[in-house]
């Protein structure tokens, strides 16, 4: 059996066994079935027992669901433990932080009204005012808790006394008279918190009616950080600035109004953008609950790690009327609010700063004006002055032009006269010069003629030389006609003696493959496809089972012939005898002794490889 069919013989082989057991399987039912629940291979089942084990593992189940659900409880607890440190530490920071500021605001306040005190105005005046006002309350405080928390606090040590004393009597239920105390004060008890509760109604109403004028529009005017506004127009500073041009003042000035009702347009459009933002103080949130939530918010930094998933968990257990969809919808509307706001202030900073930028350049261009007014002036008066300058220079130049015109006339006199002379000189040299030229021609003509004669001479060699060399080509064609045949003829036998090689080469190319084929012809596997092969017994089973095999045959024989050395000749061996002398006398150890066994000699010398190296190594 071939590699390439082993995979076809195992899926076959597997098949066929998935059959034969199918069919044992089926076999067996037929039998279960026609012999009944009375075949020996079935056992009565005990369901009390299976009950029992049931029970077992349903209780061990339900154990293990309690764990699963202490686990999940622990963990819930250790992670809402967890958010309340954090909570804890967030508050701790706010609480350090606005304790520090309450005591640095209650300084202030107190070096304030002390530095106020001492000046002599109306600054003065109202912080005496305030500390008279601030003494009159802490002597109303005190008349109020005289009045009202020392009787309910001394009525609740005479209870706890009466109490104490006629504890006893109440228990027994004896004396009618104590009875009759009991009922007298618990009259007054009830009389006292009947008018505890006037009075804290009445301070409920006080304390409704001062939050009510403290957010009233007075007060909040009046400590409200308003927003910061611009007083559009044109701002008085730049109309009293001086321009001597009226226009460009106009032009300048309108530069305002310009820009003033550009920069409303651009708030104008922001508000309608944000409509949302701008229609509710609140977000249509209680003041109270938008006070938290805003309070919460601004508790958290905004560097902090599951900053949202904090203040939301923290705003869910300060607020818990509120859903977290009503907190995820208003801390959008804040967020809008607040972006709306930043920007709104950041577009009101611009347009102050572009006024004041504005204001400064009409200031520049105003003033730039002014300076050029007045440069004009100064010219104009240097124009009158250099009129006058430039009559005179006029006059003196006019005479001057007299006497140079004069002088201009006798140069072009002595000119002409100089001129006359070097024309009468140019021809006498254009004379001279023409006779040289007719000269030079002449000598010229005679060259030419001589260069003609040399040409031709010239032109008749050069004919000559180009005979000989075309006699000479010709010659040198008909040797060259030559050796190209030659070479041919070469070029043709090499590739014939080439071809030859190649024949040859191929020729033993196919005796070597000849050759090469009836090698494996000879090593070839000769064996029929048989998959079923594998399945048939072997021939090792077959002799345990005692099939084909021969009646003769001694089983106690060994498998394998075995060569060594019999005991008699290992005795025999004088090495042998000497360890076991020494190891009788327990020198076996002792170095002397084991160099003695190294020493010895076999009674006949160990060939080359059965040369043992164990003394040897033991030796060193």
């Amino acid at each position: 059996m071939t590699g390439r069919d082993y995979k076809e013989f195992l899926s076959l082989h597997r098949s066929g066994r998935r059959e034969i057991a199918r069919t044992d399987d089926q076999d067996n039912l037929v039998i279960r079935m026609r012999e009944g629940i009375g075949v020996t291979k079935y056992k009565p089942m005990d369901y009390e027992k299976l009950k029992a084990i049931a029970f077992e593992k349903k209780f061990a189940a339900n154990q293990s669901l309690m764990k699963i659900e202490k686990l999940a409880h622990a963990s819930k607890q250790g992670k809402e433990q967890n958010l309340l440190k954090q909570h804890k530490v967030v508050w701790q920071k706010e609480h350090s932080r606005l304790e520090a500021a309450r005591r640095r605001a209650e300084k202030e306040l107190q070096v304030y009204m002390q530095d106020g005190t001492l000046e002599e105005s109306s600054i003065s005046t109202f912080m005496l005012e305030a500390e008279e006002v601030d003494m009159q309350l802490a002597a109303d405080e005190k008349k109020f808790k005289a009045a009202t928390l020392d009787p309910i606090a001394n009525l609740k040590e005479d209870l706890e006394v009466w109490l104490r004393e006629h504890k006893e009597a109440l228990k027994a239920g004896e004396e009618e008279e104590v009875y009759e105390e009991y009922d007298r004060v618990h009259k007054t008890v009830s009389s006292v918190k009947s008018q505890q509760d006037a009075i804290l109604d009445r301070l409920h109403g006080e304390q409704t009616d001062l939050e009510e004028e403290l957010d009233g529009r007075t007060l909040q005017d009046l400590f409200t950080v308003h927003e910061k506004w611009v007083l559009d127009g044109i701002p008085d500073e730049a109309e009293e600035l001086e321009c001597p041009d009226a226009y460009l003042k106009e032009s300048v000035l309108c530069e305002f109004l310009y820009l003033d009702e550009r920069f409303r347009e651009r708030l104008s459009e922001w508000d309608a953008r944000h409509q949302s933002a701008i229609s509710s103080q609140t977000g249509e949130w209680d003041p109270n609950d938008h006070l938290v939530f805003q309070a919460i918010l601004d508790q958290y930094p905004h560097d902090m790690a599951n900053r949202r998933m904090l203040y939301i968990d923290r705003m869910k257990r300060q607020l818990p009327h509120k859903t977290r969809a009503e907190l995820v919808a208003h801390e959008e509307w804040y967020t809008g609010k607040k972006y709306y706001d930043e920007h709104r202030k950041v577009l009101i900073n611009s347009w102050i700063r572009s006024r004041a930028e504005l204001l400064n350049r009409a200031k520049a261009v105003f003033a730039d004006a002014c300076l050029a007014a007045e440069l004009e002036r100064v010219a104009a008066i240097n124009r009158k002055r250099q009129k006058e300058i430039c009559d005179n220079l006029y006059e003196k130049v006019q005479q001057w032009r007299e006497q140079k015109m004069e002088e201009l006339r006798l140069q072009a006199e002595i000119e002409a006269q100089r001129q006359e002379e070097r024309n009468e000189e140019l021809r006498r040299q254009a004379e001279k010069e023409r006779k040289r030229r007719d000269l030079q021609k002449r000598k010229i003509g005679e060259y030419q003629h001589q260069v003609e004669e040399a040409k031709m001479a010239k032109a008749e060699s050069d004919r000559k030389r180009l005979q000989e060399l075309q006699k000479q080509l010709a010659e040198q064609a008909l040797i060259d006609k030559e050796r190209v045949e030659f070479r041919e003829k070469l070029t043709q036998e090499k590739l014939r003696a080439r071809e030859e090689e190649l024949e040859r080469q191929a020729e033993a190319e196919r005796e070597k493959e000849r050759r090469l084929q009836a090698l494996r012809d000879q090593v070839e596997v000769n064996v029929d496809y048989d998959p079923y092969r594998v399945m048939q017994p072997t021939k090792a089973s077959k002799a345990k089972l005692g099939i084909g095999v021969e009646e003769d045959i001694n089983i106690q024989r060994p498998l394998f012939e075995m060569t060594g050395f019999t005991s008699n000749q290992v005795i025999s061996d004088p090495r042998h005898k000497l360890e076991a002398a020494l190891r009788s006398a327990r020198l076996q150890n002792n170095p002397y002794a084991r160099s003695m066994i190294a020493a010895m000699k076999p009674l006949k010398p160990p060939r080359r490889d059965m040369e043992s190296t164990i003394f040897k190594m033991d030796n060193n």
